[in-house]
């Protein structure tokens, strides 16, 4: 039995934190929202909730915490050597995030009439009512989606966009024509072999008419003399 526990007392050992340096100390920070970036001295070091203390040298530090629909927490804290430090903070949410797809990307998103965006974009709204409407070369604009912005709140939004139809859309023109019968090969071809035809049966009469019955005339004849 005295061995099972050492065991388990050599593994508790090994799997437990190391300790910081020496000059260093931890940061244990906790807070809201869930998904808020955390910055220490400009780097960013994870999201809310870090899955532990973050160890850092002894000194004063720069913290900033973001995240849209949230105004940004930005301070300044002090780590003493071999020691921790906790901190707690809860962002004041200002605006929502209006989160926006569409079946077409770079589709433009214009929110209360104002562009916002290229979808599949997030953008920060005022809390209260507002319009949305998508539009993109070669579609129809969308119909006007209203939402409602809560602050601190995620507004998500899908639109799907139809393409204009063959001959409205300047990014897809019509097929040119068929041709008319007079523009097609074989009637060119046709009519040429009748005109040669033609020329011919004409040209025949023309040399018969011309003939000079006295000069043209060639008689042969042929005598034969009696014994």
């Amino acid at each position: 039995m005295r061995a099972f526990v050492a065991a388990l007392l050599l593994c508790a050992v090994a799997h437990a934190a190391p300790p910081p340096p020496a000059g260093a100390g931890t940061l244990a920070l906790g807070g809201t929202p869930v998904g808020a970036e955390v910055f220490i001295d400009g780097e960013k070091v994870g999201t809310l909730p870090l899955p532990g203390p973050l160890t850092l040298t002894a000194g004063e530090h720069t913290i900033k915490i973001q995240k849209g629909g949230f105004a940004p927490m930005i301070d300044v804290f002090t780590v003493k050597r071999k020691a921790q430090t906790k901190l707690d903070v809860e962002l004041v949410p200002v605006a929502a995030l209006l989160k926006v797809k569409s079946n077409i990307d770079q589709a433009h998103v214009f929110v209360d009439g104002k562009f916002a965006c290229d979808a599949p974009c997030s953008t920060e709204v005022a809390p209260g009512p507002h319009t949305v409407k998508l539009s993109h070369g070669g579609y129809k604009d969308s119909a006007v989606q209203e939402v409602a912005a809560v602050a601190g709140q995620d507004v998500p939004l899908e639109v799907k966009l139809e393409e204009l139809p063959m001959g409205l859309n300047p990014y897809k023109p019509p097929p040119p024509p068929p041709p008319k019968w007079y523009e097609k090969w074989w009637v060119w071809t046709a009519g040429v072999a009748a005109l040669g035809v033609v020329a011919v049966v004409i040209a025949v009469p023309l040399v018969e008419a011309n003939r000079n019955p006295v000069t043209d005339f060639h008689a042969s004849y042929t005598f034969t003399v009696g014994r």
